[in-house]
């Protein structure tokens, strides 16, 4: 990653946000593991003291990133969860840094399977609940296809119904990436 093209993406935004936030020691959840791209990231944040909880429904995301962590000498600082991400209060306890989203369908696979505005919407909630304060949501966002333009319009009306003295919500488009471009809703909760 350089530092020459801060806003080349929704996805290079959300890196350095986790490179901005993350701390040795935190607890992180990503909600959508796909290829294990963030995962890994963060998993190398968060250090051999914190931990990463990741989420998918497809078995193949799972063993991608299984590999990959694998590979990269990282799987013990994550416990990788096949069930959706609407989940997570099952799975993760409260007091949580950061929650990664990276909505859409899986890299390489049937485009047909993907994130649901319904599931998606029960997460981020759920999310928020966990969040310690001073916990943020990073979440990208792919409205070029059907889908992911109900959960783009869904996510953009329930962030701005948060109260402000509970989130601070901060939603970057690239307005000159015609439509369909991908975005990246930051939430970050200030008090419980």
């Amino acid at each position: 990653m350089t530092d020459t093209a801060y806003l080349r993406s929704a996805r290079h935004l959300a890196a350095r946000v986790f490179l901005d936030r993350v701390r040795p020691g935190d607890l992180i959840v990503d909600a959508t593991l796909g290829t294990g791209q963030d995962c890994e990231q963060l998993c190398r944040l968060v250090g051999d003291e914190g931990r990463v909880y990741g989420f998918d429904v497809q078995i193949d995301a799972l063993n991608r990133t299984r590999e990959r962590l694998k590979t990269a000498g990282l799987l013990n600082r994550a416990e990788l969860i096949l069930s959706g991400h609407e989940n997570m209060k099952d799975f993760v306890p409260q007091g949580i840094r950061l929650v990664a989203f990276n909505l859409g369908w899986l890299p390489g696979s049937d485009k047909t399977v993907t994130t649901q505005v319904e599931t998606t919407l029960k997460a981020v909630q759920s999310a928020l609940d966990l969040l310690a304060p001073g916990g943020l949501l990073v979440i990208c966002i792919y409205p070029g296809h059907e889908e992911g333009k109900r959960e783009a319009d869904a996510l953009l009306r329930f962030s701005s119904a948060l109260s402000p003295k509970i989130c601070t919500v901060l939603y970057q488009r690239f307005i000159n990436g015609g439509p369909g471009a991908p975005s990246c809703l930051l939430v970050e909760k200030i008090t419980s």
